[in-house]
């Protein structure tokens, strides 16, 4: 009798089916593997059975009923691994649906199965209303489901234009991913109101790398936005001590309110460092020694270099004001400029730090350390009097000493690495302004000036050492030792940095100025002598100009060596 049924009534025996492949997959979840994987198994019979009843009728509904249930095949076999399997049932919904795919009972499972295709998971879809079913209200309604789908397929648009390395219209598909996301989510409150804040936060970075300061902006802004209005549902929901799952929502949106707050602090970093450079290069271009601020009149503010769509949440725009009014997003041209921005970089790594503390985020806490670090430096360029340049790469010694004393220089290698150049390339920094300003003087220095130039380059020495001895080298069959290709530049850069500084020592002690001398051509030498023993490498690092220099010292400075041995002879 069942089979009679299914041939003279097909609608109404699918029907039957399908709620009975409903009921067995809606049931508690269980977490046993086994029974999953046996009610999943269960559901492909039903819906086996319920596609060969349907390959006997040819009506329009039987032909979209059985491309859904292809659909509805391949989704459990993908979840039970068998993808082979849930391809090809994909693959023959798709054909099915090929003169219906746009049609109002067609449009859902052929937009499904062409995502599925790309491995983007959604649920099993019912059939709802093509099967007779009482229309599913809320997040399974069709036109939420058409929403979400069109959402995921925006999403994947932005990975394939990432895979193509089309970084336009990734962002742009990235945008359009967000801002569908929130207008749904006025009918579907479903929202991850953190991810979808750190993502536009990520969006923003790019926008950052491509010195698209007035987008990365915006998108930053809603970030902090919808962080605010998250802060508020959770203030209704209660204090974090009630209950381990309301904690659990704290603690998420503490984790992406650091993680935005280090977003905004990137973004006021880069937009120093970039204006420098833009400063930097006008006074290249016109070949004189200016002052940024006798450069600045000639440079303009605009930060759009070029003509691109100027993707916007214009929903929320209006509640952005306060937020983007912060911080400019125009390209800054003197100290007036820089400080206020550096200000809020400052501010907003404090918040984060709150969250990356030393002792759980060490890591973390480093890097927010290096930020604020890189801040005052660029802040430093806009300076013009040498004390207070002084005084701010000083700051910058306090801070990464103050966490380079307290890292384990084993387990945060990398991080230590880091650090131990910045400070050497600080210290350097302050040695060079002492000495700029010693030969603008044209005055014999003082004991005091002779002490604190050799501190200084004694300290950057001591930190390029540190470095230098954290470096491992390969030996090889004959004997040569070898740095790894990553980090061949940095060793023999700081060979020849470590020869500078101990070239620029001062002192009236012969005896000592051979001795500096001396380390100096050591230090030169091992330049040269890893150049001249690693000829397969020669190509590569002839195009910088400290390995011809280094050449040239160790040619030189061993007639001064000679010379002021004599002299010490003669004394």
């Amino acid at each position: 009798m069942e089979c009679l049924e299914r041939v003279n009534h097909p609608g109404s025996w699918v029907k039957e089916k399908y709620q009975e492949v409903q009921q067995l997959l809606e049931r508690e979840i269980t977490s046993d593997p086994n029974k999953l994987y046996e009610k999943k198994s269960k559901a492909v019979e039903i819906l086996m059975e319920i596609l060969e009843a349907l390959t006997h009728c040819k009506e329009t509904f039987c032909t979209v009923a059985a491309a859904i249930t292809y659909l509805n095949i391949g989704i459990l076999r993908a979840d039970m691994e068998d993808t082979g399997f849930a391809t090809e049932c994909y693959k023959k919904c798709i054909d099915l649906l090929e003169d219906s795919k746009l049609t109002p009972e067609g449009i859902l499972p052929a937009i499904s199965a062409n995502n599925q295709l790309k491995d983007v998971r959604l649920d099993p879809i019912h059939m709802v209303t093509i099967m007779g079913i009482e229309e599913i209200e809320g997040n399974l309604c069709a036109k939420s489901i058409l929403e979400k789908l069109h959402t995921l397929t925006l999403y994947y648009l932005a990975q394939v234009c990432r895979g193509l390395d089309d970084k336009y219209s990734f962002l742009l598909y990235c945008h359009r991913t967000l801002s569908k996301q929130w207008s749904q989510n006025k009918i579907t409150q479903d929202l991850d109101y953190v991810d979808w804040a750190v993502n536009a936060a990520a969006i923003s970075q790019h926008f950052i790398d491509q010195d698209k300061f007035p987008q990365a902006r915006h998108h930053l802004a809603a970030a902090s936005y919808i962080l605010e209005k998250y802060s508020e549902i959770l203030k209704t929901k209660g204090a974090r001590e009630t209950s381990e799952a309301i904690a659990a929502q704290y603690e998420n949106y503490d984790h992406g309110s650091a993680h935005i707050a280090r977003c905004w602090a990137k973004y006021g970093i880069a937009l120093l460092g970039t204006s420098k450079e833009r400063l930097m290069k006008k006074a290249e271009q016109d070949d004189q020694d200016l002052k940024p601020a006798k450069v600045a009149s000639e440079v303009y503010k605009y930060s759009h270099t070029e003509t691109m769509e100027d993707p916007r949440f214009v929903d929320l725009e209006p509640e952005l004001e306060s937020i983007t009014n912060e911080i400019t997003d125009m390209y800054l041209l003197d100290f007036n400029d820089a400080r206020p921005v550096f200000l809020n970089v400052r501010k907003w790594l404090d918040k984060a730090k709150e969250y990356y503390t030393f002792d759980c985020h060490a890591s973390h806490y480093a890097w927010i350390v290096q930020d604020l670090s890189q801040a005052y430096k660029f802040l430093a360029f806009f300076e013009d009097d040498e004390d207070r340049q002084a005084r701010m790469h000083k700051r910058r010694i306090d801070i990464l000493e103050e966490v380079i004393e307290g890292l384990c220089s084993r387990a945060y290698r990398i991080v230590c690495r880091e650090i131990w150049i910045e400070l050497a390339e600080t210290y350097s920094e302050i040695l060079d302004l002492k000495m700029d300003r010693l030969q603008a003087s044209n005055e014999k220095p003082t004991a005091h000036v002779i002490a604190k130039i050799e501190r200084l380059a004694r300290n950057s020495i001591k930190h390029y050492q540190s470095y230098l001895n954290s470096l491992e080298m390969s030996k090889s069959q004959n004997g040569v030792e070898s740095f790894s290709d990553d980090l061949l530049y940095s060793a023999l850069y700081t060979y020849f940095h470590v020869g500078r500084l101990y070239n620029k020592i001062l002192t009236p002690d012969v005896q000592q100025k051979i001795e500096n001398m001396q380390n100096s051509v050591d230090a030169y030498s091992f330049v040269v002598n890893y150049y001249d023993k690693h000829p397969e490498r020669q190509k590569k690092l002839e195009k910088y100009e400290f390995i011809k220099l280094s050449k040239e010292f160790v040619a030189l400075l061993p007639l001064t060596i000679d010379r002021l041995k004599q002299q010490q002879i003669n004394q």
